[in-house]
């Protein structure tokens, strides 16, 4: 018998249940179930959210973590679901879902966004057979490496350095927003939420590579290390990550994007990587065209499926209402 619970606030303990699931089902998986995104919110305490809690006897056996976009006057939901492995072949995932729906139908209905991780169908999905929409696709590519990889010039008049800290923030954050302008994760990005980033575990400003054009940032390439002893996965080869690759708009075409994917392939590749992975988004025929031409495959998707929900009147005053409803 499944009994869940809906939570707008995290103790420790319940918060401790959620990641220990989380990294039960990336220890089976071999991949974590919930997005970059989605698992830096829980881990600073998750605000402005609702949390649907699935229990089997006392024990936590599915999540399904939801978070607000405020954009707009028609509420927006995100929702990313995790089921203990144990319990795959139940209703578990259909019943999260389910509570999900509700919470956003009474909270006035709108548009509901669901994240499936590590797809190699989109169209054979849970999500899609009970009618969601596909509204997105980040493909999942890789690049494993021989020889060190060979480190093209920067444009002329432009310089690298090393993330400092503070003194380069806005700039950082200027370049961001204007290159990933209306981006749903990486787009409108503040000192908060660059905070939020730097203070995780594995950032190493040695490699956040910032590219300057006199005092002016222009680009930047933000390399992340995957330790073979990171708790986040299991264990592996140590593996680099291109976390994020941005240029300037008025810098794109002159051959900077492709100099600081180099010179931050080549700075994961001297701390010991041998493989390196990134997500781009698949309607991003630019960027995927760039990777594919510098060695990088496709290895899986990860899907976004839309559904509309309709307000569910009588329960419009719950107190899981959208923050600001």
């Amino acid at each position: 018998m499944i009994r869940l619970q809906l939570r707008s606030e995290l103790d420790q303990a319940v918060l401790d249940e959620i990641l220990a699931l989380i990294d039960a089902a990336t220890r089976i998986e071999g991949h974590r179930p919930v997005g970059e995104h989605k698992y830096s919110h829980l881990a600073v305490g998750a605000t402005g959210w609702v949390g649907v809690l699935a229990y089997a006897g006392s024990q936590l056996v599915g999540y399904a973590h939801t978070r607000w976009n405020a954009a707009g006057d028609t509420p927006r939901m995100a929702v990313e679901i995790v089921v203990h492995p144990d319990c795959y072949d139940s209703d578990v995932a259909r019943l999260l879902l389910d509570e999900a729906q509700g919470v956003l139908a009474r909270a006035g209905g709108g548009v509901l966004f669901l994240w499936v991780h590590r797809v190699e169908d989109a169209e054979a999905t849970l999500a899609r057979r009970l009618g969601f929409a596909v509204q997105r696709q980040l493909a999942f590519m890789t690049r494993r490496f021989d020889a060190p990889p060979t480190v093209r010039p920067l444009p002329a008049g432009v310089t690298l350095r090393a993330y400092r800290g503070g003194v380069d923030a806005d700039e950082l954050l200027r370049v961001n927003n204007a290159a990933f302008d209306g981006h749903p994760e990486n787009g409108g990005w503040d000192r908060a939420e660059l905070a939020a980033r730097t203070s995780r575990e594995w950032f190493d400003p040695a490699g956040l590579l910032l590219a300057w054009r006199g005092d002016a940032c222009v680009g930047f390439h933000w390399t992340k290390w995957h330790a073979h002893d990171s708790d986040e996965t299991p264990a592996h080869e140590p593996v680099g990550e291109v976390y994020v690759l941005a240029v300037a708009p008025q810098e794109q075409g002159g051959g900077l994007g492709r100099a600081l994917l180099d010179a931050g392939l080549a700075h994961l590749y001297a701390r010991g990587c041998r493989q390196a992975i990134l997500y781009v988004d698949c309607a991003s025929t630019g960027a995927v065209a760039l990777y594919e031409s510098e060695g990088f495959t496709l290895a899986y998707r990860e899907v976004c499926y839309q559904g509309v929900v309709a307000p569910l009147v009588s329960h419009a005053g719950s107190d899981l209402r959208r923050p600001g409803f």
